[in-house]
């Protein structure tokens, strides 16, 4: 062999190891300092535009909490903002505020309040859903309740997305019907910049009751994914969409047949890019805990069949985002012998699967971890999460981030 020869089979080895070379134990994020403080909580993850990732998070304060946000611009975070402070609101690991970043400068916000009162000295789980919206000046509005009943019932579980002419689409699950021995709902709502609430209705009548809503855009239209629940209890996933005046008949994105007799807090995610949606979710169906994809060309009406891109000792709490190339990446939360992990696999827009990586460690999978959430922005996937606390340290909002081809 020529020494010139020699040097391109030894090139291309070593090209060919660069992209063995992650273990799937090593961490391929990397963290970053961030601004959310200790015993910080329920992050949230946004893209604003091309500008910059937004970070929201729950703070304890002196009376109460706040929900606040700061935003990353290249290696830089803006100084953190507050949206809305309380000393009478619900807190939970599961049900999470969120900021989202709306056309032309504007913002809206989301927290929960309580509305509990005692009864036979039983203390009611009891809140209602608040929202606010940040002109382009930078003034947020006084909060607007989402829903129009009074019922000191849970409400909560929400998504936003930007709708037309200024206004914000927000679906929720609402308990409402609970109060007479009925089910948790699915409602929706369609909000004007002054906080005017129009278009209010009922979506499904019998929804699993405190898994997370997603919504996406998909052009004019909007999807929803949530957990069902069935009157023989079996709680797979369902889609719906809404044109701006009229809400679609929910249908099952795939017959799991996961039958359990709780909700079991493992809401779905989806992400759209264009015509492309990607839809993940957790199903333990016959004893088997798994994280499913599946994919779709035409905007949500069609997926493909289902594929399984993590199957060894899921928790799921799923997330999913597109790449620039049409990939997909799902992550998860999963438990490992050294405590946890939150994974992430890609998911090609026809239905294969890359490797399983491994974002980062955590030291728990435990509910103090939280929902583990991600975005892409500009060749990279962030990521933030809730490190769990111990004795030397107290939990605290994390984030992280990675080029994308640490991923592929």
């Amino acid at each position: 062999m020529s020494r010139a020869a020699g040097f391109v089979v030894a090139l291309g080895l070593l090209m060919f190891g660069c992209g063995e070379s992650i273990a799937p134990d090593e961490p391929v994020a990397t963290r970053l300092d961030g601004p959310a403080g200790p015993e910080s909580g329920q992050p949230q993850l946004q893209v604003a535009g091309d500008s910059a990732v937004w970070l929201s998070w729950v703070a304890p304060t002196d009376s109460g909490h706040a929900l606040r946000y700061a935003a990353l611009a290249d290696e830089a975070w803006s100084p953190t903002r507050t949206v809305a402070t309380g000393a009478d609101w619900f807190v939970n690991w599961a049900d999470l505020p969120s900021v989202v970043p709306l056309p032309e400068g504007r913002a809206a916000a989301h927290f929960l309040q309580n509305n509990h009162r005692k009864m036979d000295d039983r203390v009611l789980l009891a809140y209602d859903v608040r929202v606010t919206q940040r002109s382009a000046a930078g003034d947020w509005s006084a909060p607007a309740t989402l829903h129009n009943d009074s019922t000191q019932t849970e409400h909560g579980f929400v998504s936003m997305v930007p709708w037309g002419d200024n206004r914000l689409l927000a679906v929720w699950l609402d308990g409402r019907k609970m109060t007479n021995d009925g089910g948790m709902t699915l409602r929706g709502a369609v909000l004007g910049p002054d906080g005017t609430v129009a278009r209010r209705n009922m979506i499904d009548g019998r929804t699993c009751e405190c898994c997370a809503t997603s919504t996406v855009r998909v052009g004019d239209e909007a999807l929803v994914a949530y957990r069902d629940r069935s009157e023989t209890e079996v709680r797979d996933i369902r889609l719906v969409r809404f044109d701006g005046t009229e809400w679609s008949e929910p249908r099952r994105l795939h017959a799991d047949g996961w039958k359990i007799g709780g909700c079991p807090v493992n809401g779905p995610a989806l992400a759209a890019e264009e015509d492309r949606v990607v839809a993940a979710w957790f199903t333990a169906a016959e004893g088997r805990p798994r994280v499913r994809a599946a994919v779709s060309s035409d905007a949500g009406h069609e997926f493909s069949s289902p594929v399984d891109v993590g199957a060894k000792t899921p928790e799921g709490r799923v997330d999913a985002v597109f790449l620039d190339d049409g990939t997909a990446v799902v992550s998860w939360l999963e438990s490992t012998e050294r405590g946890g992990a939150v994974r992430g696999r890609p998911v090609f827009s026809d239905g294969t699967t890359g490797p399983v990586r491994t974002l980062v460690r955590l030291s728990s999978a435990s509910r103090a971890a939280g929902f583990p959430k991600m975005v892409h922005r500009s060749g990279r996937v962030y990521l933030a999460w809730v490190q769990p606390g111990g004795e030397d340290a107290e939990a605290q909002v994390q984030v992280a981030r990675t080029p994308v081809d640490r991923i592929l």
